[in-house]
C-alpha cells in the first residue's frame, strides 16, 4: 500500500519527501508493469489456445513442472510469493478444471501434494511458447549483459 502525504501532515521524523515522492512512483510504476504483463500473459494464453486459465494459474503450472515433482499448496505458494489462501483457492478452480490433481503425501498423510494432469503435461508446450513470447517482449532490446547486472541488484 502507497500512502501519500496530505497537505499540512508533516510526521517528525519522515525522510525527504521528494525521496517518497519517488519511491512511490517506482511502486506505483511497478504495480503498472505487473499488470500489463497479466493483460499480455491473458492474451497469449487465448492465443496458445489456452483461455480458461488465468495467469496466476499458469505460473503455479510452471512451479509445478520446474520442480517435476508434487508440491504442497504452501511450496506453491512461497514460490509465487502468494498466500496460501490465494492458492488454495485458485488451485480448487484448477483441479475443477482439469490441470491439476491432489493427493495424500506418502510420507504424511496429513498433507495433500499437487501434480500437473496429463492435461497440463499435454499443454505444456504451449505453456513454453507463451512463457517465451512474454520473456521475448519483457525483454525486447535488452542484452544478456544488462539483465545480468538488472538481476544482480
Amino acid at each position: 500500500m502507497v500512502l501519500h502525504l496530505l497537505p499540512g501532515v508533516c510526521p517528525v521524523d519522515r525522510p525527504d519527501l521528494e525521496a517518497r515522492r519517488r519511491q512511490t512512483r517506482v511502486l506505483l510504476d511497478l504495480a503498472r508493469v505487473g499488470h500489463a504483463a497479466d493483460r499480455l500473459v491473458e492474451g497469449l494464453l487465448a492465443d496458445h489456445d489456452l483461455p480458461r486459465i488465468t495467469p496466476a494459474q499458469a505460473n503455479a503450472l510452471m512451479v509445478l513442472f520446474n520442480a517435476r515433482r508434487p508440491l504442497t499448496g504452501a511450496e506453491i505458494a512461497r514460490s509465487l510469493g502468494l498466500s496460501e489462501v490465494t492458492v488454495s483457492r485458485f488451485l480448487r478452480a484448477m483441479r475443477e478444471a482439469g490441470w491439476v490433481e491432489r493427493e495424500r503425501d506418502p510420507a504424511d498423510a496429513r498433507r495433500l501434494l499437487v501434480r500437473p494432469t496429463a492435461k497440463a503435461r499435454d499443454a505444456l508446450p504451449r505453456f513454453i511458447a507463451v512463457s517465451n513470447a512474454l520473456l521475448d517482449t519483457a525483454f525486447a532490446g535488452l542484452s544478456d549483459e544488462q539483465i545480468a547486472t538488472w538481476r544482480r541488484r
